[in-house]
């Protein structure tokens, strides 16, 4: 999904002033060019590749950018305290697939460059109204179907703690299909509270994957000309792909792949597109299959 200028918008707002508080005066000056002069020319990419940039920038001018590593460790153990609750609470509802995608979309919740510092809280809230949540139940019958009859399966993750609800998800997928293969794909480095290898370990992802790797991708969202040459084979490879969380949507929307995209609708632009309220869950599918 190319960028339009309502994200080039958003994404010149929010980061015009992101900058170290004691930043020079001069040094404002030539970030706030260098930012608008990349978002003006952003047109063409994708927005997780103008993040990058943007990022990219930050490092150059000021350092390293801020570490979540003390909170991504607190909302994967967050999550894995739930855990066994979700699952219980999947393998008693009428259709396991339905209440699975529900968590695996309020998990996306857990997004702190989308929404700022993420009140526990609130998490527990939206969790323990999973069920209300509405699912596309064409896209979904969909996804049972071809879950069910596919050789392999590769789910894209998003946020760390998110990936807890994944392992509920792919865990009910694998009980409709046993002999299905799943490859867990994380980010390819540090990206905000984006879950990467070491996320995936602590939250024990290889409980329910064949395997599990990094994308080589260390952009906000999966771009697939940034993935090593493993995960795109692995793509390649897949009947049926996951894309968890809004950014991937950004980056793959228009791939043409057989893609099943989850996530919680955080901005004005996707709430209009997919005609839901603010921090409504999303099961949708590539355009054009099924």
């Amino acid at each position: 999904m190319l960028i339009n200028q309502q994200c080039m918008d958003c994404i010149l707002r929010k980061n015009l002033n992101k900058y170290p508080p004691d930043a020079p005066a001069g040094q404002v000056r030539v970030w706030q060019r260098r930012v608008r002069e990349l978002v003006a020319g952003s047109g063409g990419s994708t927005s997780p590749q103008l993040h990058g940039q943007i990022s990219a920038l930050y490092r150059e001018m000021f350092g390293p950018l801020r570490d979540y590593s003390p909170q991504k460790r607190r909302f994967n153990a967050v999550m894995l305290g739930l855990e066994g609750a979700m699952q219980a609470d999947v393998d008693a509802a009428e259709d396991p697939l339905t209440r699975a995608v529900q968590y695996a979309m309020v998990g996306n919740f857990i997004d702190f460059a989308a929404l700022g510092e993420i009140d526990e809280g609130e998490l527990r809230k939206k969790l323990a109204g999973a069920g209300a949540l509405s699912v596309d139940r064409a896209v979904l019958e969909a996804l049972r179907r071809e879950a069910a009859s596919a050789g392999r399966l590769v789910c894209l993750t998003d946020n760390c703690g998110e990936i807890v609800a994944d392992k509920v998800l792919l865990r009910t997928l694998r009980r409709l299909n046993p002999d299905l293969h799943i490859t867990v794909l994380v980010r390819g480095g540090p990206v905000v509270n984006d879950a990467t290898m070491e996320d995936a370990e602590q939250v024990g992802l290889r409980e329910v994957a064949d395997a599990v790797s990094g994308s080589g991708c260390d952009l906000p969202g999966t771009v697939l000309s940034r993935v090593s040459e493993a995960a795109l084979a692995a793509l390649d490879g897949a009947d049926v792909i996951i894309s968890k969380g809004q950014a991937n949507y950004e980056g793959l929307s228009g791939c043409g792949r057989n893609v099943f995209y989850i996530f919680m609708c955080k901005c004005d632009m996707f709430a209009r597109r997919f005609n839901v309220p603010l921090l409504a869950g999303v099961l949708t599918r590539e355009q054009g299959r099924g």
